[in-house]
């Protein structure tokens, strides 16, 4: 399984642009086969749009990278976004 955060910082003038083409493939992404978890969030004070996801591993998120829906939203971030988004594959922790 493959846990990340990303964590997309839109340029004022994007902002809702950006989280509205998130919005329009929320349901398609959760469709994919691979995805467990796809969750969007706004941090309204640091002007960042969040994506929490779950995938059931390398490949599949490759696959989702790869949709013909995801890839006009990659090449609209080119211009749209105050830096490259960070994303942080997180690793479980148990006790």
């Amino acid at each position: 399984m493959l846990n990340l955060i990303a964590l997309i910082t839109p340029k004022p003038e994007h902002y809702d642009t950006c989280k509205q083409k998130i919005i329009d493939v929320l349901e398609l992404t959760r469709a994919e086969q691979g995805c467990l978890r796809f969750e969007f969030y706004e941090a309204k004070a640091s002007q960042q749009l969040v994506l929490v996801e779950i995938w059931k591993s390398q490949q599949a998120l490759d696959e989702h990278y790869a949709q013909d829906y995801i890839l006009p939203i990659f090449d609209f971030y080119q211009d749209a976004l105050e830096k490259e988004p960070e994303i942080h594959k997180l690793s479980e922790l148990s006790a």
